[in-house]
C-alpha cells in the first residue's frame, strides 16, 4: 500500500510542481502590483486630500479656490481608481493564500507542517486579530518594506514564507465552497460582496443604503421595524427627516439589488416593517457557515468523525473574517455578532484539531491549532492541544516552547497567567516545573 501511494505521489509530482509554480507566480505578481500601487506617491495623495479642509475654511470664493477644488476632485478620482486596483490585488492575494492554506488544513498522516514557523511567529506577536486593508497597506508600504526596516527581518506574509504551502500534497484537495444559482448571493463574513443575478455589485451609490442592507441581511427572515432603522442610521434627526432619509436609502438599495424579478421588489414593506423578499432565492455565507457548524456538531456527537471533518472544513473556508470587515464607517450594532461568529470559528478550528488528534493525524491537528491561534493567541485549549501533539511525537522542546507562547500571549494580551489545567498538563508532559 505504501509503495502504491508513493508511486502515485511521484507520478503527480510534475503536475503538482507546475501548479505550485503557477500559484506562486500569481501571488508574486499580485503582491508586486499591490506594492507598486501603494508607493509613496499614493500615500502623499491621501495626505493632499486633507487640503479640502483649508478650502472649506476659506471665507472668500476665488479663482484659486476653484482651481484647488478641481485639482482635489481629480486627485479623488485618481485615488479611487488606484484603491480599487489595490483592492482587486488584495482579493487575488487572499484567494491564492486561502487555496494554499486549504491544502495542509485537509492534512494527512505524516505530512510536514508548512505553517509551523509562520503561525508560531503570528501567535507570539501582538495585534494579530485581523489587520484588514489598512494593515495590508502598512505591510506592503515602502516605509515598512524589508529594505527600509531592520536587516534580517522577514515578512510573515511574504511569498518565500508561504512558498511551501502549495507544495504540500493533500489526500483530500479542498476547494472554496461553491455558490449555487441564487437571485442574490451575499458574502458578509469578511468584506461585503454581493452578486445580483450573477452580476457583482461593484459600487454602492449610498453608504446608508449599504448600512440598511447590512442590518436586513443579519436579520434576514425577521421583519425589522422602520423606527429601528431610522434610530440606528439617523439618531440625531427629527422623525420626519429620518423617515425621508430612510426612504431615499431604500430607493437606492432597491436600485442596487434590481434584477430580472418581473416586478418583485428585493425589499418589502409590510405592517411598518421591512424584510428581504423571501420570494427571491438568497444565498448568504453566514447562513451556510452556521448550517455547516450545526451539522458538524451533530456528526461529531454521533461519532461520524469523517463527516464532521468535512462540515468543519466547509465552515472554516466560509469564514473570511468578521462580518463587514471592510465597513469603513463602522457600526457598534454588529459588534456582538462579530464576536459571536469569531468564537464559533475558533471553536470549529479547536474541534477540528481535536478530531484530527483523536484520529492520530497529528500534522493536521497542528495546522488547525495554529490557525486557531492566529485568530486568538490566548486560547488555552488550543495551546494545550498543540502541547499534546508535540508530546505524542516526543518533541519535548516544542512542548515547552508552546507553553511559553501561551504564557507570553496571556501576559501581553490579558495580564493573566495560564490556568491550572494548562499548568498541570505542562507538568505532566514534561515532568518539570515551568
Amino acid at each position: 500500500m505504501r509503495q502504491r501511494y508513493d508511486s502515485r505521489e511521484w507520478s503527480n509530482a510534475g503536475g503538482s510542481d507546475r501548479q505550485a509554480g503557477t500559484a506562486r507566480d500569481r501571488l508574486n505578481e499580485a503582491i508586486k502590483e499591490l506594492r507598486r500601487l501603494t508607493e509613496e506617491q499614493l500615500f502623499q495623495a491621501v495626505e493632499r486630500l486633507s487640503d479640502v479642509e483649508d478650502i472649506c475654511d476659506d471665507s472668500s470664493v476665488s479663482v484659486e479656490s476653484l482651481r484647488r477644488i478641481r485639482i482635489w476632485s481629480a486627485e479623488c478620482l485618481h485615488l479611487a481608481a488606484e484603491l480599487e486596483a489595490a483592492a482587486r490585488c488584495c482579493r487575488l492575494i487572499e484567494q491564492e493564500l486561502r487555496q494554499q492554506i486549504d491544502a495542509p488544513l485537509a492534512g494527512g498522516n505524516g505530512q510536514a507542517d508548512p505553517l509551523g514557523d509562520l503561525r508560531s511567529d503570528e501567535s507570539a506577536g501582538k495585534g494579530h486579530r485581523g489587520i484588514g486593508l489598512p494593515g495590508w497597506l502598512k505591510a506592503i508600504s515602502p516605509r515598512n518594506h524589508p529594505a527600509h526596516g531592520p536587516p534580517g527581518r522577514s515578512e510573515a506574509a511574504s511569498p518565500m514564507a508561504l512558498e511551501g504551502l502549495s507544495m504540500v500534497p493533500s489526500a483530500q484537495p479542498l476547494h472554496m465552497p461553491s455558490r449555487p444559482e441564487a437571485d442574490v448571493a451575499a458574502l458578509m463574513l469578511g468584506p461585503l460582496e454581493v452578486d445580483v443575478a450573477g452580476r457583482r455589485v461593484l459600487k454602492w451609490n449610498s453608504l446608508k443604503a449599504r448600512a440598511v442592507f447590512q442590518y436586513l441581511l443579519i436579520h434576514r427572515g425577521r421583519p425589522v421595524r422602520r423606527d429601528v432603522l431610522m434610530e440606528l442610521q439617523w439618531p440625531d434627526h427629527t422623525h420626519t427627516s429620518a423617515r425621508n432619509n430612510l426612504n431615499v436609502a431604500l430607493h437606492s438599495l432597491r436600485n442596487t439589488l434590481d434584477g430580472p424579478w418581473q416586478g418583485r421588489q428585493p425589499v418589502l414593506y409590510q405592517d411598518g416593517c421591512y424584510v428581504l423578499n423571501p420570494g427571491l432565492m438568497w444565498w448568504v455565507d453566514r447562513d451556510e457557515f452556521l448550517s455547516a457548524l450545526s451539522q458538524a456538531d451533530i456528526d461529531r456527537i454521533s461519532g461520524q468523525l469523517r463527516q464532521a471533518i468535512c462540515h468543519y472544513q466547509r465552515a472554516i473556508r466560509l469564514y473570511r473574517g468578521p462580518p463587514f470587515d471592510d465597513d469603513l464607517a463602522g457600526g457598534d450594532w454588529y459588534l456582538p455578532e462579530q464576536r459571536h461568529l469569531a468564537e464559533l470559528y475558533l471553536q470549529a478550528l479547536e474541534n477540528l484539531g481535536e478530531i484530527y488528534f483523536d484520529l492520530g493525524e497529528l500534522a493536521s491537528a497542528e495546522c488547525s491549532g495554529k490557525l486557531a491561534l492566529a485568530s486568538d493567541p490566548c486560547c488555552e485549549p488550543v495551546h494545550r492541544l498543540l502541547m499534546r501533539c508535540y508530546a505524542s511525537q516526543n518533541k519535548q522542546q516544542l512542548v515547552t516552547r508552546q507553553y511559553r507562547l501561551c504564557v507570553d500571549a496571556l501576559r501581553d494580551e490579558l495580564d493573566v497567567s495560564p490556568g491550572a489545567e494548562t499548568l498541570r498538563l505542562f507538568r505532566d508532559l514534561t515532568s518539570a516545573s515551568p
